[in-house]
């Protein structure tokens, strides 16, 4: 009797190519950027024909979107593993916060934001696929965690005020002649924990 609920050889092969696809593409889009990496230079690399690469991914969009959610399901995961199940907590918070630091400065994350960065406004449908895949996926992860002790609006608001402040921590350390390690992390993110006017102090802890 044949099992139905399992992918067939066909399936399997259609994802796996797939999936080298979007791994090549990546590699190209992160190393050339976005404007010089066309479809067809993406199935050159493939080593295969174009009709082949047009099977699976309709356009270039498309094909980036792919490659954002490569990275971002990577991220998120990270991140979701100390937010999933956990309710509210300040050393939770913390040990959220430093994930979140060190997810946004790998080397491929470091990447995608600056492609987006420098070309988002020639190619504004990259930004928006990467904000609505990444960050919008991120924060709402990030609210529902703030939501296992504050009402839904003041989740959303310690949300906003943690993200620009990790984001814009990330931005500086971008910018710096010298590496940051650890230690200034932990003290950054101790500092923003400790300067957050949290609603009922009394029950954070």
């Amino acid at each position: 009797m044949i099992d139905t609920t399992r992918p067939s050889k066909r399936e399997l092969n259609k994802a796996r190519k797939r999936a080298d696809i979007v791994r090549i593409a990546s590699r190209m889009f992160l190393k050339q950027g976005y404007a010089a990496t066309t479809m067809s230079a993406i199935a050159d690399a493939l080593g295969g024909s174009k009709a082949t690469l047009w099977a699976h991914f309709a356009s270039r969009e498309d094909l980036f979107a792919a490659v954002v959610d490569l990275h971002v399901g990577t991220f998120a995961h990270d991140v979701e593993e100390v937010l999933t199940g956990q309710s509210f907590s300040l050393p939770a918070l913390r040990r959220a916060c430093l994930r979140l630091i060190d997810c946004l400065l790998r080397e491929n994350s470091v990447l995608l934001y600056k492609l987006v960065v420098s070309e988002g406004d020639r190619h504004p449908e990259i930004k928006d696929t990467f904000y609505t895949r990444g960050p919008v996926t991120l924060r709402c992860a990030i609210t529902d965690f703030f939501a296992t002790r504050f009402e839904w609006e003041e989740a959303v608001r310690l949300t906003q005020i943690t993200a620009a402040a990790v984001t814009g921590y990330r931005t500086d350390v971008l910018l710096r002649p010298e590496p940051v390690g650890q230690p200034e992390h932990e003290a950054f993110v101790d500092n923003l924990i400790a300067h957050l006017v949290w609603p009922d102090e009394g029950e954070t802890g």
